[in-house]
Order: structure tokens, then sequence, then C-alpha cells
């Protein structure tokens, strides 16, 4: 028996390792679960394939069309077309902070960064990364998994 988990236990390590996980940071988990449609006549057109560097936020307040009864995360969740095409989401919530009243925001649509207003650090977005670039904050966002599911459209979700 203790023979076949030496051939077992590599493959399983080899396996889990190559899954992209979204980046582990101080803020809370909660579930985060809606669809978007980034379609041209879709109710996320903002955030088509043709628009690089777009963005749109989503809250309880300010919830999906395809998923009024989503759930957005700590402090609501940001979904980000970037420069490369990507589709990215990424929480709201200041890492440095790490409370839920404490959302990022950002000066538009198109801008590719977020701001903190409490402590006044700044998260580059546009790029997909996340990452602080100033202030007290040195952990990125927590990101999100952007799913694809047939055409343009995206579950996103952790």
């Amino acid at each position: 028996m203790k023979c076949q988990w030496i051939y077992i236990l590599p493959v399983f390590l080899a396996l889990t390792a190559c899954i992209n996980q979204p980046e582990n940071t101080n803020i809370p988990n909660k579930r985060v679960s809606f669809l978007i449609d980034t379609s041209l006549s879709g109710s996320d057109n903002s955030l088509n394939d043709s628009y690089y560097g777009m963005t749109k936020i989503y809250t309880k307040d300010k919830p999906a069309k395809l998923s009024m009864q989503g759930s957005y995360g700590v402090s609501g969740v940001i979904v980000v077309r970037t420069i490369d095409s990507y589709i990215c989401a990424f929480d709201l919530c200041c890492p440095y902070e790490a409370k839920a009243e404490y959302s990022l925001q950002q000066d538009g649509p198109g801008d590719f960064f977020l701001h903190c207003p409490t402590c006044g650090s700044e998260f580059e977005v546009g790029n997909g990364t996340g990452r602080a670039n100033k202030g007290p904050a040195t952990q990125p966002l927590k990101s999100y998994w952007a799913e694809e599911r047939g055409g343009e459209r995206y579950y996103i979700h952790n």
C-alpha cells in the first residue's frame, strides 16, 4: 500500500500546483457568484472585448443584470477588461484596511487604478494584476475567477 502512494502523491501535487488560483490576501472570505454578458447587445457591453481597459463595478445595490440575487464579495467586485483583453475580477475591499466599509474607488470607468480614500493606497487593475502601487498597502487586491461560459458570458466566482 505504501508503494502506491509514492507514485500517486507526486502526480497529485503536480496537478494541484498547475491550477491558477486567485491570490490570497487578508480580505475576509465572502461569497462571490454572478454572471455577466459582455456581448455588444448584452447588459455588460462596456466590458466587450473591443473595449480594452474598461471596468464595471458590481455590488448588492448595483447587481449584474443576469444575477440580481448574486453575491458580491466583501465590498463589491470590480470586473476589468484588461489591456490584454482578458476579464479579471477583484474585491473592492482595501487589503490594508480589510474592512467592508473601506471600499476602493476609481475616478472613472476607464481608470486603470483604484484608490483607498482612507489609507491612500493605490492599486493597478488595468493590467489584471491588482498590485499595490503606492500607500501603506503591500498586498494585492483579492482576485476572483472569471470563467468564460459560452460566447461572451462570464461567471465571476470564488
